[in-house]
């Protein structure tokens, strides 16, 4: 494992150990990509998390023997689910499994440092009666040139030295949204600090398991695009849900990613508009002008 550049060195250990967090499952969802997952694994054992790690694998070959080979100190629940069952299956199984009354929702390329400060999440939900609350991604912006050009370093820097120098920007994504007969109306939401309430955030978050079991989690049919759907679900069911900039992961881009990944990717686009089907919807307004991003193309 690469060491990882600590850029903010003199927080408190309490904001970001994980020995603490009993009422705490980490629940992973891995396709196609080992390596992602060994490097998260190694970062959360790092910040000695004894609590449940649920994996859910349905890769073509799952890697479960390897894994837990790798961790066997990890506290890992390993379900292999039919090849290409897809990422809303995936997380209901682990859902189903899960006894914490809190859960962290991830994907398998996320590295845990001392900002992704999850005791501070916890606490943050608890005191304030969130049922859900978003992080960021801290990752290099591929648009802008100079942050190609800091991207091009850091992976200079990992493969030569085996150091990791992690992005100091932050990818954000969240906003609210109204339902007005077949139209989802996305709108923006300004961030205050320390948090700032939403209808949608990433897929990095700590959340209150039985208020997600309540709705039902995912859709299980969206091998792909299941995120809209998810938090339109959760507003139906009246969850409170707000993101905040305190708290987030690294999102690994180094790590080269199988063809098969690649091909089973790009379906995301057409599950997001399936995704809609459920709640009779049939337009997304404003969703490129707010997330700055494409829907369904």
């Amino acid at each position: 494992m690469f060491r990882i550049v600590n850029w903010d060195p003199f927080q408190k250990k309490e904001n970001y150990l994980l020995d603490k967090l009993e009422d705490v499952s980490i629940l992973i969802k891995t396709l196609e990509r080992p390596q992602q997952l060994i490097n998260q694994l190694y970062s959360i054992q790092k910040y000695k998390f004894t609590g449940p790690i649920v994996i859910a694998d349905d890769s073509k070959q799952p890697y479960k023997e390897q894994i837990l080979a790798l961790f066997p100190k990890l506290n890992i629940t390993y379900l292999e689910l039919p090849f290409d069952a897809g990422t809303a299956e995936g997380r209901n199984k682990m859902l189903e499994v899960t006894h914490t009354s809190l859960f962290v929702l991830c994907d398998d390329d996320f590295i845990f440092e001392p900002r992704t400060r999850i005791p501070l999440m916890r606490r943050m939900l608890l005191e304030n009666n969130l049922d859900i609350l978003g992080g960021v991604f801290r990752q290099f912006n591929l648009k802008s040139r100079k942050q190609k050009l800091k991207f091009r370093l850091s992976n200079w820097v990992l493969k030569t030295f085996n150091i990791l120098l992690p992005s100091t920007g932050i990818f954000e994504y969240h906003a609210s949204f109204d339902l007005d007969g077949n139209a989802c109306i996305m709108k923006k939401v300004y961030y205050q600090e320390p948090f700032t309430v939403c209808d949608m955030t990433h897929n990095f978050f700590i959340a209150r398991t039985e208020k997600v079991k309540a709705f039902g989690g995912w859709n299980p049919i969206l091998k792909g695009g299941e995120h809209q759907n998810f938090f339109i679900r959760a507003k139906l069911n009246g969850l409170k849900v707000a993101t905040t900039r305190k708290c987030g992961v690294v999102h690994d881009r180094w790590s080269p990613a199988p063809e098969l990944f690649k091909e089973l990717r790009v379906r995301g686009a057409a599950y997001q508009k399936l995704a809609l089907e459920e709640f009779g919807i049939t337009r997304m307004v404003n969703f490129k002008e707010v997330m700055k991003e494409t829907f369904g193309e």
